[in-house]
């Protein structure tokens, strides 16, 4: 596995091609909303229980992804 760049300038730097984590997402709250959006999305496609979905909201916002 290779995480991807916290920035863009880490990004380049390094010459990885995707998108940084700050590119994809902007900010903590946008990374979260996109674990819920997927979340959603796998548990309407029955692929995710909702109380699986939840657990995985959760997780993601108690995470460090691009906290200042």
């Amino acid at each position: 596995m290779i995480p991807f760049a916290k920035t863009k300038t880490e990004r380049e730097a390094s010459g990885d091609p995707r998108l940084s984590l700050e590119e994809r997402y902007t900010d903590h709250a946008g990374y979260v909303a996109a674990v819920r959006a997927a979340a959603a999305k796998a548990v309407a496609a029955g692929f995710l229980l909702q109380e699986d979905a939840d657990a995985l909201v959760r997780q993601a916002d108690a995470s460090a992804v691009l906290k200042p």
